[in-house]
């Protein structure tokens, strides 16, 4: 009875050590279904990152990165050209010329709760997301610190 357990336990470590190895495999699979013209660009544009992910979506092709110590998403059209790169930024990161436009304006008793950085052809754009008791809003800057919407 103990050798029929202890045969037992032995399978089901093996099963599941095959088991997390084939996750592994299938997660590194992942980012081999880059486009070759994707992947360049990346590179290019970002030489320090490592691709962590890619995801076929129905509008947009997105690959995400590790961009020095910061993650990042890499959105391109179904035709692989770049629409934007969008990331997590703290607001002490913000351009003061954003930071200060956003003090001047009349959200400045906002709280801000989380800004994105994007980036885009055609320059660096800050998403707010501000609150004040149970009203929320979202700004978007250029980084001129001209307000957008």
């Amino acid at each position: 009875m103990k050798e029929k357990l202890s045969v037992l336990a032995i399978l089901v470590c093996c099963i599941s050590l095959l088991a997390g190895c084939n996750n592994h495999q299938k997660k590194a699979d992942k980012t081999a279904d880059v486009p070759k013209t994707l992947e360049s660009f990346i590179t290019k544009k970002y030489p320090q990152a490592t691709i962590l992910k890619f995801d076929k979506e129905k509008n947009s092709l997105d690959v995400k990165i590790q961009d020095k110590n910061q993650q990042k998403e890499v959105v391109f059209n179904t035709d692989n050209q770049w629409l934007y790169t969008q990331w997590d930024i703290r607001p002490e990161d913000v351009p003061a010329v954003v930071m200060d436009e956003l003090a001047s304006s009349a959200y400045n008793q906002y709280k801000v709760k989380e800004v994105d950085a994007v980036e885009k052809p055609a320059g660096m754009f800050y998403i707010f997301e501000l609150q004040l008791d149970n009203n929320q809003v979202k700004l978007t800057f250029d980084s001129e610190g001209q307000l957008i919407e």
